[in-house]
């Protein structure tokens, strides 16, 4: 059975399905480094999503299964004198991942980028301990640019951080 996400702006309601997918520390951290604390909550994400209301180039959105139902999000910082997105905070609910949801958001996302805002590149940041992901956004078409100078500590692993990019 083939899926199709959709994709919407992101609710305040959606923090909720967040918060129900990262069931470790870990988990969260390679998602957010230290935007958040762990364990995440509702409070926690009603300030990330009013914090995105504000910022005039920043937005979040949602991707939903055939249902309706939230299955992944991300946030999309735009650089439009560079014609330029920044992907980050990408996530999809983890009983859908090696499944191709994740290909299909961030290939959403990145058709949203370059179709709708006339984007002609995008970056993404991704962690060594993460091989998934990076095999995920180098499917899409993102190619590893640089290792970034600033590791992530966690724990009593330093995680080595990978600038990605998708060039039109």
């Amino acid at each position: 059975m083939k899926r199709t996400l959709r994709l919407r702006p992101c609710k305040k309601a959606d923090g909720k399905f967040l918060i129900q997918w990262f069931t470790d520390e870990r988990m969260m951290r390679l998602w957010c480094r230290d935007g958040f604390t762990f364990p995440l909550t509702e409070k926690q994400m009603v300030e990330y999503y009013d914090k995105l209301e504000m910022e005039t180039c920043s937005w979040g959105f949602t991707a939903l299964d055939e249902a309706g139902k939230p299955v992944g999000s991300f946030q999309m910082k735009a650089d439009y004198t560079a014609e330029s997105v920044h992907l980050g905070y990408i996530v999809v609910d983890p009983k859908l991942r090696g499944t191709g949801a994740g290909y299909e958001m961030v290939s959403l996302a990145v058709q949203y980028a370059v179709e709708i805002l006339g984007i002609k590149r995008l970056t993404l940041k991704v962690f060594d301990t993460n091989p998934g992901a990076r095999r995920c956004y180098e499917k899409v078409g993102f190619s590893a640019e640089s290792i970034m100078e600033e590791g992530f500590l966690y724990q009593d692993e330093m995680w080595e951080v990978s600038m990605m990019a998708y060039t039109v």
